[in-house]
Order: C-alpha cells, then sequence, then structure tokens
C-alpha cells in the first residue's frame, strides 16, 4: 500500500470515529437563558414570602419549607436605619437543600451550590437630598429540572434608581446568570419591598 493510500486510510478513520463520538456525545445540560431566569426568581421568592412555613428558628438563622417540597436555611436580616443617613435593605444567605420552586411555569429542585446571597441597600441622605442604591446578587446553586441537572453560578449587579414614594425600583440586574450574559428588569427580581 502506498504512502499516500495509507494516508488517506487514516483521515478518513479519523472523521468516522470522530463522527462517532459525537453521536455518544451526552445531551446539552445547560439552561437556556429564560430557564435560568426563572430559577433565579424562584429561588428569590423565599425572601419574598410573607407567610413562611418555619421548620427551625434561632437568633441568627432561620430554617423554611420551600413552597413545593424541601428546606432552606436563611442567614441575615432586614436593614432599617433611621437618621441623618437612612438606610433600607436585606442582606440574606438562602441554602436550600432539596429546596422545590417554580416561576414562568417550570419547576426546579435545588441545593447548595454552595448558597445564594440576596443584597439589597437603599441610602436616603438628609430629607431626600440624595438617594443611592446599591445591590448584588451573588453565588451558585445546583438545580434539577426534569432530567437535566447542573450548577448554575450568579453574578448581577443592580443598576437602579429608587421611587420611594411609590416602594419601587426602576433598573435592571446586569451580569452573568448560569453561564449567560444578562439584563434583567428590577422589578422582576426585586424579593423585598423599600
Amino acid at each position: 500500500m502506498s504512502l499516500a493510500r495509507k494516508l488517506m486510510s487514516g483521515f478518513a478513520l479519523t472523521l468516522v470515529l470522530s463522527a462517532c463520538e459525537d453521536d455518544m456525545m451526552e445531551p446539552e445540560t445547560d439552561l437556556t437563558m429564560e430557564e435560568a431566569v426563572a430559577l433565579l426568581k424562584g429561588a428569590g421568592g423565599l425572601l419574598a414570602d410573607t407567610m413562611p412555613d418555619f421548620i427551625h428558628a434561632s437568633e441568627d438563622s432561620l430554617v423554611v419549607r420551600c413552597p413545593l417540597g424541601g428546606q432552606a436555611k436563611l442567614v441575615g436580616a432586614f436593614i432599617v436605619e433611621e437618621g441623618d443617613t437612612s438606610r433600607l435593605g436585606a442582606d440574606f444567605l438562602i441554602t436550600p437543600t432539596g429546596c422545590v420552586v417554580a416561576a414562568d411555569g417550570l419547576q426546579f429542585t435545588a441545593d447548595p451550590g454552595p448558597a445564594l446571597r440576596y443584597q439589597l441597600l437603599v441610602e436616603i441622605i438628609g430629607f431626600f437630598e440624595e438617594v443611592n442604591t446599591s445591590g448584588m446578587i451573588t453565588g451558585g446553586v445546583d438545580w434539577q429540572l426534569d432530567d437535566r441537572t447542573g450548577n448554575c453560578v450568579i453574578n448581577l449587579t443592580l443598576e437602579a434608581v429608587p421611587d420611594i414614594v411609590n416602594q419601587t425600583l426602576t433598573g435592571v440586574y446586569k451580569g452573568m446568570l448560569c453561564d449567560h450574559e444578562v439584563e434583567i428588569p428590577a422589578e422582576d427580581l426585586i424579593v423585598v419591598d423599600l
């Protein structure tokens, strides 16, 4: 067999093997951007629940039942400080364990990956002479959606302007959500009232 013929046979074999490997690859398991936003909304809903079902409460944490099963540990506090500079907000770490949440028609099971941190702060200086807003959602969560599983890393920063009269924020959360670069309207993710 000539050298050229051997090289062509080797090349053909390489093409066939690579095609077989492509067929054997597992299906895509990453969340779409819409699914990732739904996961974040579902997890954030734990803070918005005005009537949580407490499993355990201590000085520094709460353990609550998740809406559809499982539980989540909440560590943090609401911030209310009055003075020349008033501060309103929240700083919470959410650690889900088998926590089943739903949003936008999707149902997820969430576990620590490692946890989610929600921070929101509105500072009012003087008699509304200046109003500053800051906020972040960071951390990560392991998720299951139907027969898919994975980890979602979150690093979002709030860019918003507060409307104190109507108790709303206008703006966006920008950053990375489950490997997607996103801009999500703040009103979709704000989980505490001002």
